[in-house]
């Protein structure tokens, strides 16, 4: 995955590869707004990692939402209306992709995004 921390006018703004586009947007809309996010989304990685995938936690945002299972993150707008997963009820072979709206990413890529995120502010 693919994403660059830049300041703007004091504000840190990320910016992600096209397919990661939601994950920059749930960045730079919930977290900018409540940066505790990011403690309380790492505790959620370590809770998943240890649960051996029994485990699913789910962060609401006002427009992004966050999915941590045991190997995957989801980040989903709000406005979307379809489930966590977005193959089911759609005709077989067509795959929903609006890079914009949602993003997928394995654990440890979505921890590097955030620890990554830490060492850019200090």
């Amino acid at each position: 995955m693919d994403f660059q921390f830049t300041s703007l006018h004091g504000d840190i703004v990320a910016k992600c590869s096209m397919e990661h586009i939601a994950l920059a947007n749930w960045f730079n809309i919930e977290v900018r707004s409540n940066s505790s996010l990011i403690f309380t989304a790492l505790a959620e990685i370590t809770k998943a990692q240890n649960h051996n995938g029994e485990r699913e936690s789910c962060l609401i945002g006002k427009e992004y939402s966050l999915f941590i299972h045991a190997d995957e993150v989801m980040v989903k707008a709000n406005n979307l209306d379809i489930t966590a997963d977005p193959e089911q009820g759609l005709e077989q072979n067509f795959h929903y992709y609006d890079a914009e709206s949602i993003a997928f990413c394995g654990l440890e890529d979505f921890e590097h995004f955030l620890r990554s995120y830490q060492d850019f502010i200090q």
